[in-house]
């Protein structure tokens, strides 16, 4: 296989080892589990070509090294790596193009956001963390098979320009951010509220957050 060595070049050992460690803090987190979820950071070569760095498919995070990362093309061509490319890569793919902002993606399958998916059930902010890192309310979409370009395009748009994650029912999260770090956040900050909407939800009406209407004092430090 022939490696783009520009692409390659920006998928650097401290990168790689970065997607790893996050991945490994999605199951101490109790975010995922097994092989489940999935994360890419957008990368740029020093001629504008972009690329994402991706996990692969069907690798335990325990047994994963940074060596399995993979480096695809926007147009879902393998660049680099001799595993396959998780099965939503083309759903990352449709988020990025969608949001140009995103540098990277975080997919978990986390407890309370798949309570609240499978009730199809919108994951309103009641938490200062979850309206800061997410910026609002998160949809749900209805289930479908998650590994194809067209439900990647319907999910991008459901989760539109405003808001920095969207909940696929019956299966979990995709959270973005500026940063991958930024992007863990999200996932960690909408699981937390989507727990505690979950139970303040029976014991009466939760009072939700909007962005727009918090006063932030003046020099604080936001995410």
């Amino acid at each position: 296989m022939s490696i783009d060595t520009s692409v390659r070049s920006l998928a650097s050992v401290q990168l790689r080892e970065e997607i790893l460690y996050y991945c490994r803090e999605s199951v101490r987190c109790g975010l995922n589990f097994n092989t489940q979820g999935n994360i890419s950071v957008r990368i740029t070569a020093d001629d504008g070509t972009e690329a994402v760095v991706i996990t692969p498919s069907d690798v335990r995070y325990d047994a994963m090294s940074p060596e399995d990362m993979l480096v695809v093309a926007m147009d879902g061509t393998v660049l680099e790596g001799d595993l396959l490319p998780s099965t939503e890569l083309p759903v990352h793919l449709a988020h990025y193009r969608r949001r140009p902002d995103a540098r990277a993606i975080v997919h978990t399958e986390s407890t309370f956001v798949n309570v609240l998916g499978v009730l199809g059930q919108q994951i309103d902010p009641v938490l200062l963390n979850m309206v800061l890192y997410a910026k609002g309310t998160i949809p749900v979409m209805p289930f479908e098979f998650s590994t194809n370009a067209d439900f990647g395009r319907r999910s991008a748009e459901l989760m539109g320009d405003d808001v920095n994650a969207v909940v696929w029912a019956n299966h979990g999260l995709l959270a973005v951010g500026v940063s991958l770090k930024l992007a863990f956040k999200v996932a960690v900050a909408v699981e937390e509220n989507a727990e505690v909407l979950h139970h303040a939800s029976l014991s009466g009406v939760p009072n939700v957050l909007a962005y727009d209407r918090i006063e932030i004092p003046e020099g604080a430090r936001l995410p």
